[in-house]
């Protein structure tokens, strides 16, 4: 049933110590990582898998256009006209 008041300006833990790293260590850390494996990998293999993703990218937005071209004209017209009034009062 005692509790002991703990001092909050006082932190006897450290990062070397076990306790928490700063934001800024953790940013440090982050950012060191990812140099280094930028470096491990290469900058020509970064850009190779960067242009397949957005040619996957891409090829997705083709699909939802083709399967939009391809649904029931009526239906996309009234779900674009739902999404547009969503969230607005009602019109009186």
């Amino acid at each position: 049933m005692f509790w002991k008041k703990k001092d909050k300006g006082k932190s006897t833990k450290t990062p070397e110590n076990g306790g928490k790293p700063s934001r800024e260590q953790i940013l440090a850390q982050a950012r060191a990582n990812a140099s280094a494996a930028r470096a491990e990998i290469g900058e020509e293999t970064l850009d190779k898998i960067k242009d397949a993703l957005m040619k996957k990218q891409a090829s997705v937005i083709e699909q939802a256009k083709n399967q939009i071209k391809a649904a029931d004209k009526d239906k996309v017209r009234d779900n674009i006209k739902f999404m547009m009034t969503e969230g607005k009062p009602p019109r009186k």
